[in-house]
């Protein structure tokens, strides 16, 4: 590669990471690209559910930083954060296939409550950053929000009505306008809040895969959400229907579930794998992991092992996006473990975010 070209990644990476050069050349999508909002670390926070942890100010501070024993500094952690839900656990369902009804308008009424509760949820985030800037000042970057859009369940009975009009579910038109609404209830409501320390980045989709039947649906969300000037977000789990075809569905960033936490008989290289699938369709990728690493350390320290490792062989962690799944309240229990083997990944993991973040931090 000649001097030129490596001087322009260099500068060019500080924002938008590594950038393929040519159109034909396999390329991650990279961290912090316009595409992903800016974000380099996405955060999963499962809210909304009636069994979810509350969410308080407290409960955000390990997301947010930690101290890095070598240096004994404060650091920064995560610089996006996916309020993500797919059940209430009160009976219905804001994505197929979860063992519930299909949510009406009623209840994604409730879940808009549950997002924007005083006091936990997105206030408490905003409430906890906001303390952290009072120590260490504001971060280099702004810290994004990602909100959770239902799908409209072709399934769904009586949703209610809009403007009037019963919507029927076998439209795709009732579908988008279903989807629409719930977007226009979302901004206005985060435009009345007033967030002192937050911007919102845009919208995720909670179904994990796509039917051809969805494509129309998809293009017509993606344009709406476009419209408000926001980005729009999917993670489909491995070889999931449409995750070859995520930027014809209207996605502007899809982060590649490997899938090899969850079940022990998922062979070794999965992770590579994936990485490698990610990289061919220019998508970012997904770490996976949640409390089994701290309950049965035995088994589930060496999968999440294997994630921080093939990330590094892969070039994610200098090269890609990357959404962190962990489970319920997993950063919590991890940075709280005092078991040695449970101890160190905690600080190779968070060593690798803090790196990430700090070379986007100029």
């Amino acid at each position: 590669m000649s001097f030129f070209r490596c001087c322009f990644i260099f500068i060019i990476s500080g924002v938008l990471g590594h950038l393929p050069l040519s159109a034909s050349e396999p390329a991650y999508m990279p961290p912090a690209a316009p595409q992903t909002g800016g974000i380099v670390d996405l955060a999963l926070l499962y809210q909304g559910g009636t069994h979810r942890i509350d969410w308080t100010p407290e409960q955000f501070t390990s997301y947010l930083t930690w101290t890095n024993p070598e240096t004994q500094k404060e650091e920064w952690l995560f610089d996006g954060f996916l309020f993500i839900e797919f059940k209430s656990n009160t009976g219905f369902m804001f994505a197929k296939g979860y063992g519930a009804k299909p949510s009406t308008k009623e209840n994604q009424l409730w879940f808009l409550e549950r997002i924007f509760e005083k006091g936990k949820s997105v206030d408490a985030l905003d409430q906890a950053l906001g303390k952290t800037i009072e120590r260490l000042g504001a971060p280099p970057r702004p810290r994004r929000v990602v909100l959770t859009l239902p799908e409209p369940i072709v399934q769904t009975e009586n949703w209610g009505e809009l403007n009037g009009k019963a919507l029927d579910y076998s439209n795709t038109e009732d579908r988008i306008a279903a989807v629409q609404w719930f977007i226009d209830m979302l901004l206005e409501r985060w435009k009345k809040e007033g967030y002192q320390h937050l911007e919102l980045a845009g919208f995720y989709w909670t179904a994990e895969e796509m039917g051809d039947s969805d494509k129309e649906l998809m293009q017509a969300v993606s344009k709406y959400i476009h419209r408000h000037d926001k980005r729009f977000y999917w993670i489909p789990w491995w070889r999931s229907p449409g995750s070859n075809v995520w930027k014809d569905l209207g996605f502007d960033v899809a982060y590649q579930q490997p899938n090899y936490f969850f079940k022990l008989d998922v062979p070794d290289g999965r992770v590579e794998e994936a990485c490698r699938f990610a990289k061919q369709r220019g998508m970012g990728m997904e770490m996976e992991w949640d409390e089994r690493v701290m309950s049965d350390t035995k088994n589930f320290a060496r999968r999440l092992a294997g994630y921080i490792d093939g990330f590094e062989k892969e070039g994610v962690w200098k090269e890609a996006a990357v959404a962190h799944y962990m489970a319920g309240h997993g950063m919590i229990a991890l940075s709280q473990s005092t078991v040695p083997e449970v101890v160190a990944l905690y600080r190779q993991l968070c060593s690798f975010i803090a790196e990430r973040q700090q070379r986007r931090d100029f």
